[in-house]
């Protein structure tokens, strides 16, 4: 069965509910924030509303660096929906902060026949409007000074 209509050519957009929402909220404003326990000290990602270290419910919001490196990375080659036909080929990746959770992103302005040079890359938030209301978190690589890979 074939998908007509102007939605089909529309990526779909994250869920803005909840914590969801609050971390998106964040995003709008260009500040990257994860949750922080208020009782260990352990930085989340992503939202939820206990701690998987010490099971408190105790928590804020911190800002985060922005930074991190590349954990592991592919690169998309396919589109498996219609809305993402005009952006491929494009780098996904596991970005691990310098807070220390991991997330996925896309890595922007990075061609997709030179990711040799993206493991264990040092990379900085950069911000894609992609709907009013929406705002989502990517990464380029750095322009500071490339940073080891000591945190493993």
């Amino acid at each position: 069965m074939t998908r007509m209509g102007a939605d089909v050519a529309t990526p779909p957009l994250p869920s803005l509910e909840g914590l969801t929402a609050e971390f998106y909220g964040h995003c709008r404003r260009q500040e990257l924030s994860f949750q922080r326990c208020s009782s260990c000290g352990r930085w989340r990602h992503v939202p939820r509303l206990a701690c998987v270290g010490c099971g408190s419910t105790a928590w804020s919001w911190q800002r985060s660096s922005g930074r991190g490196v590349v954990f592991s990375f592919t690169v998309i080659h396919r589109a498996l929906h219609p809305g993402f036909d005009e952006e491929v080929p494009f780098v996904c990746a596991v970005v691990e902060m310098d807070e220390g959770v991991r997330m996925v992103a896309r890595i922007v302005d990075e061609v997709a026949d030179r990711t040799a040079t993206l493991a264990d890359a040092a990379v900085e938030v950069v911000y894609v409007h992609v709907a009013d209301n929406v705002v989502l978190p990517a990464f380029r690589l750095s322009t500071a000074e490339a940073r080891g890979n000591d945190r493993r």
